[in-house]
């Protein structure tokens, strides 16, 4: 998923959900549900036949425009699962995982195209983490987010690494007790 806030950008949320919208149906969605009130543009569009779930490409995208102009947020999420689980469980049993797997990276995809598109009908001039989808009003402000996202990555491949060490010693040490179990014989 996909959510930003944006501030101070002369930009009419009505104007950002249309474009989503257009977009969608110029790749052959149909949108399933649209409900708008308060300053929520809410939209449900789906592409599914039965190539598209053997294959493994995105079928449900939800999107939210909330807010006024200067001051809206826009969320959204493309994938398998929608707002039903089962149905995607199901395929992806009858096809053994491959369909599943395959959906969820075409979906991620999807995704990041469409974000792109959106951020870039909003402010041209922001820049996208391609991470975690963030957004940046400068290299170097992406640059050092980039630096944090690799520093956390290590970091975390080092915690990983001692954890399986201490696993590794621990059961060295249980071989070690069971032969002093023993009366201190190797059987």
């Amino acid at each position: 998923m996909r959510r930003h806030g944006f501030v101070e950008k002369d930009v009419e949320p009505k104007d950002v959900y249309s474009h989503i919208k257009a977009l969608l149906q110029a790749q052959g969605f149909k949108i399933v549900s649209e409900d708008a009130k308060d300053g929520l543009l809410d939209l449900h569009a789906k592409k599914s036949s039965m190539e598209r779930i053997v294959v493994g490409k995105v079928r449900d995208v939800d999107v939210v425009v909330a807010g006024a102009r200067g001051k809206f947020e826009v969320q959204l999420h493309a994938g398998v699962w929608g707002r039903d689980l089962a149905v995607p469980a199901i395929e992806g049993l009858a096809t053994l995982g491959i369909a599943t797997a395959a959906d969820l990276h075409s979906a991620h995809q999807f995704e990041e195209g469409l974000w792109e598109q959106i951020v870039h009908k909003i402010d041209p001039s922001l820049k996208i983490c391609d991470l975690d989808g963030l957004l940046f009003k400068s290299d170097g402000e992406l640059a050092e987010h980039e630096k944090w996202h690799q520093q956390q990555q290590q970091a975390s491949q080092g915690s990983m690494m001692n954890s399986m060490m201490m696993m590794g010693m621990m059961g060295g040490m249980g071989m070690w007790g069971m032969g002093m179990g023993y009366g201190g014989l190797w059987i």
